[in-house]
């Protein structure tokens, strides 16, 4: 009887032994400091969680938890943060205007001590990053990721008819009429759309007059109808219209269907960003097929060629009222090339300068791709109708569809249109 009692109570001393030892391993759990995160990389939502889950096993003192929401879905959850003065402790986001105002309000966590004192990180950075999230020489953001529009060809198309990609814009216009000749659609555009035409709007403005122009007139010290503004009006007019380089009916096109013609080798050009790699590399054998080359100079103009058309769309930030280092902490770990190789495999450009990509896990194209831009970008000019109030976004892209419509059209009287 005794012996049983011994072994009753020997029982009974190791179980609340045990039941103090899980007690105080929830006790040191709940110590650690927990980091919210929004992220709008839905599409990418794998590699950002296993991001986070890396960094929750490493990290005793600190734990992050991740919420995912659509782009709308992001804007309407931050205003209602906003409203209420609680934003996650990180938080992906736009850069341009309304990111500024988030920084003008006080929002935004300032990490331009963090960022210097970082050499190998600031060293890191393609030219143009730290600056699309800083204002006033402070720095509030880290880009994710680089949007460069690029001039895609069908290789097949351009060797069947004795072709050489164009590297300036008389060049262009000869591929075009060769093309035509042959009955061969030169160039397929989303006109439906709006925004593809004003690509080839900006692209042509920013090689003829240089960045400072659109700079300027964005900041109102001149109009739209600037010179440089009008030439590229005329030679945007004069490749679509008289010299019927975009598809027929390209005004009625969606970016589904303009895409398709490229897809199907029914066009012989496309101007789009990196995200058409996507529906590119589907079909191996056509992905074999594509080319690229950078946005045409034109003779005598300020432009570089390798300039590109898009920049650092999207980066990470933190609240003003998050633990600053902790924040940064994680900040630095999410926003690695290591922790985002899985992104950069499948064709969205690091915005890193030193990214050791496995070949081996990448379609040839998208491989070929990054490490071009990597290695050749000098620098990138934003988007038109990103970097301008709504009301003359919309405006602009009005304008350029216009330009296109008519071979009569006066482009100096449409770009005075764009008005505050």
């Amino acid at each position: 009887m005794m012996k049983k009692f011994v072994s009753l109570l020997l029982m009974l001393t190791l179980l609340i032994a045990g039941c103090g030892k899980n007690e105080s391993a929830d006790s040191n759990s709940e110590d650690a400091k927990t980091l919210t995160l929004w992220s709008v990389e839905t599409e990418d939502k794998e590699v950002v969680e296993k991001a986070v889950e890396e960094f929750n096993n490493t990290h005793a003192d600190l734990k992050i938890n991740a919420e995912f929401f659509d782009d709308e879905s992001l804007k309407t959850k931050m205003k209602v943060a906003i409203a209420g003065n609680k934003l996650p402790d990180l938080f992906t986001y736009w850069s341009g205007d309304t990111f500024q105002t988030l920084v003008e309000t006080g929002l935004v966590g300032d990490i331009t001590e963090q960022i210097n004192e970082d050499e190998e990180l600031k060293s890191n950075v393609l030219p143009g990053g730290f600056e699309s999230f800083s204002f006033n020489e402070k720095t509030y953001g880290i880009p994710l990721g680089i949007s460069a529009v690029s001039l895609w060809y069908n290789k097949e198309i351009f060797e069947e008819n004795g072709l050489t990609p164009p590297s300036t814009y008389t060049e262009l216009l000869e591929v075009v009429d060769q093309l035509n000749e042959n009955n061969i659609t030169p160039i397929t555009v989303a006109g439906k759309d709006r925004w593809p035409i004003l690509h080839w709007y900006s692209y042509l403005a920013q090689r003829i007059g240089g960045t400072e122009p659109f700079e300027k007139a964005k900041n109102g010290e001149i109009d739209f109808t600037e010179e440089s503004f009008v030439e590229a009006g005329e030679k945007l007019k004069e490749l679509a219209v008289n010299k019927k380089g975009f598809v027929n009916g390209f005004l009625g096109l969606d970016y589904a269907a303009a895409e398709a013609l490229f897809l199907n080798g029914r066009a012989a050009m496309y101007l789009q960003g990196e995200w058409a790699l996507q529906a590119f590399v589907k079909n191996k054998e056509f992905a074999e097929k594509v080319g690229f080359v950078s946005f045409p100079t034109v003779e005598g103009g300020k432009g570089n060629k390798d300039i590109y058309h898009g920049g650092f769309g999207i980066g990470m930030a933190i609240s003003a009222n998050a633990d600053q280092e902790a924040a940064f902490e994680a900040l630095k770990f999410l926003t690695s090339a290591e922790q985002r190789m899985g992104i950069y495999e499948t064709g969205d450009i690091s915005p890193m300068k030193n990214v050791e990509l496995d070949q081996s896990k990448m379609n040839p194209l998208v491989y070929e791709y990054s490490n071009y831009i990597n290695n050749n970008v000098e620098g990138f000019f934003g988007y038109y109708d990103q970097n301008l109030d709504s009301k003359r976004a919309d405006q602009f892209l009005n304008t350029s569809s216009a330009i296109v419509a008519k071979p009569d059209i006066d482009v100096k009287k449409e770009l005075s249109k764009i008005v505050k």
